[in-house]
């Protein structure tokens, strides 16, 4: 009884790690490496367009290539380069970020395509309604 439990056991048990083990690898290529793949803008004034741009290295064999750069919404537009990355290389992918008509905390990400597999980058912040200022000095009383 105890040797059928062990063997149903260990039958579950290496499937489910198969799977978690794909799942990173695909998350994170081999022979690519960010510099950094979060950045926070902190406080950002609305209607102003942040810009970051994350860097990596090619730490692999071959050359990367990037075939494609999506953003989670419209309001940020990916630049990637779009020359191959020789193996010891450097590439970059451009996040702008339109905080036009928007307020509040936000995170959004863009995923990077290339042909060793896909990245995901993600940007962050607050973005603050400045308070308009008089246009004259305000007088009270006579």
């Amino acid at each position: 009884m105890i040797s059928l439990f062990t063997y149903l056991f260990a039958l579950l048990a290496v499937p489910s790690s198969a799977i978690s083990n794909t799942a990173v690898a695909a998350e994170d290529p081999i022979g690519i490496e960010w510099k950094k793949t979060t950045h926070d803008f902190g406080e950002i004034v609305q209607g102003t367009k942040a810009k970051y741009t994350f860097t990596f290295t090619n730490t692999g064999t071959v050359a990367i290539v990037i075939s494609n750069a999506t953003a989670s919404c419209g309001c940020t537009v990916p630049n990637y380069s779009k020359e191959p990355v020789a193996p010891g290389g450097q590439g970059s992918v451009t996040a702008i970020f339109d905080s036009s008509g928007k307020s509040g905390n936000f995170a959004k990400n863009i995923t990077v395509t290339t042909n060793l597999g896909s990245s995901i980058l993600y940007i962050k912040g607050n973005i603050v309604v400045e308070q308009a200022k008089p246009k004259s000095p305000v007088q009270i009383g006579d």
